[in-house]
C-alpha cells in the first residue's frame, strides 16, 4: 500500500514550467507572435537600428548638399510585392527633397507603380495636382512605357511626354521655364526606386549626361547595385532597413521604422521561445536519466 501510494505520488508530481512549455498548444505560440508583431506596427517603439550604412548616408549627404531649386528625377518602378520594402524609402527621400526646397519630377516605369506616386504626393505634401506648388516644384509625368526606350526619350527632352499625369501641358509649367537645356543635363540627381536593376538608368543618364544616380531596391537586389557604387551611384537604400535608416535621418519615422520594430521584436520572441524549449528538453531528459517522470 505504501509502495503504491509512493508510486502514485511520483506519477502525479506537478509539471515544471519547462515541461508545460513543451506541451504548449502551437496556436498560443502563433498568437503570441502575432501580438508581438502587431503592437509595434500600431505604435512604433523606435528600436535602435545600429550603425547607419554608408550607402544610406551617401545618398542622404548628396541630397543634403544640393542647393534649393535643384531638379531631381524620381523613377517609381516598385511592384506591389516590393512596396513594403520600397515605398517607405521613397516617401522619406521625397520628404528630404521637399525639406531642402528641391524640384522633383516623377514618372512610373511600370503601370502598377503609378499609385505609389500618388501615395507619395498625398502623404508628403498633402495633395496632388491641386497643390499650390504643383507645376512649380513638383511634377508627375505618370506612366512612361518601355523602360530604357522611354527613359532615353525623356533624357533627350524633359518635355517629350508633352502632358503630365493629369493632362496639363508641360510647356506651360513654371517647373521647366528656367531650365537651360530641357534635357537630362538639367538634372542634379536621378532616384531609381523599385524591384529591378539600376543599370538601365546608369546607361541612359549617367554615362551620356553625367547624372548621378541614387535610389533604393528590395534587399535581395542590392548586390546588383554595388558594381556602380560609389562612382556612378552615390548611395542607395537596401530594403526595409535602408528605408528605416532614411526615415531616421530625415526625422520622419514611419512605416519602415515600425516594420523594423516588428521584425526585431518578432525575432526576439521566437528566439526566446526556442531557448526555453531547449531548456525544457534538457531538464526533462535529465529527469529521465535520474529515474524521475519525464
Amino acid at each position: 500500500m505504501g509502495m503504491r501510494g509512493a508510486g502514485w505520488a511520483v506519477g502525479s508530481e506537478a509539471k515544471s514550467i519547462y515541461e508545460r512549455l513543451q506541451e504548449l498548444d502551437p496556436r498560443y505560440v502563433y498568437l503570441l507572435v502575432i501580438i508581438v508583431i502587431s503592437l509595434p506596427l500600431l505604435r512604433p517603439v523606435g528600436i535602435p537600428l545600429g550603425t547607419m550604412s554608408s550607402e544610406t548616408l551617401g545618398l542622404y549627404k548628396y541630397i543634403d548638399s544640393l542647393p534649393p531649386g535643384s531638379v531631381i528625377l524620381m523613377i517609381a518602378d516598385q511592384s506591389p510585392a516590393a512596396a513594403a520594402e520600397c515605398q517607405p524609402g521613397m516617401l522619406a527621400i521625397f520628404q528630404h527633397a521637399v525639406n531642402r526646397g528641391l524640384r522633383v519630377m516623377f514618372f512610373a516605369a511600370r503601370t502598377d507603380a503609378v499609385p505609389f506616386i500618388s501615395d507619395a504626393f498625398k502623404k508628403v505634401i498633402g495633395s496632388e495636382a491641386d497643390h499650390p506648388d504643383y507645376g512649380k516644384r513638383y511634377v508627375n509625368l505618370g506612366f512612361i512605357p518601355q523602360y530604357e526606350v522611354g527613359l532615353t526619350a525623356l533624357a533627350a527632352n524633359l518635355l517629350y511626354t508633352t502632358r503630365d499625369a493629369y493632362g496639363k501641358e508641360l510647356k506651360d509649367m513654371e517647373f521647366f521655364s528656367d531650365l537651360p537645356n530641357k534635357n537630362a543635363r538639367d538634372l542634379k540627381l536621378a532616384i531609381y526606386y523599385g524591384a529591378s536593376a539600376v543599370d538601365w538608368v546608369v546607361r541612359q543618364l549617367t554615362d551620356p549626361y553625367g547624372v548621378p544616380v541614387g535610389g533604393g531596391v528590395a534587399a535581395v537586389l542590392a548586390s546588383r547595385i554595388y558594381p556602380y557604387y560609389p562612382d556612378k551611384v552615390v548611395g542607395f537604400l537596401t530594403g526595409l532597413k535602408g528605408s528605416a535608416e532614411y526615415e531616421v535621418l530625415v526625422k520622419r519615422p514611419g512605416e519602415a521604422v515600425a516594420g523594423m520594430d516588428a521584425q526585431s521584436l518578432g525575432h526576439l520572441a521566437i528566439v526566446i521561445m526556442v531557448i526555453l524549449g531547449n531548456i525544457g528538453y534538457a531538464v526533462s531528459r535529465r529527469r529521465v536519466q535520474g529515474g524521475k517522470r519525464p
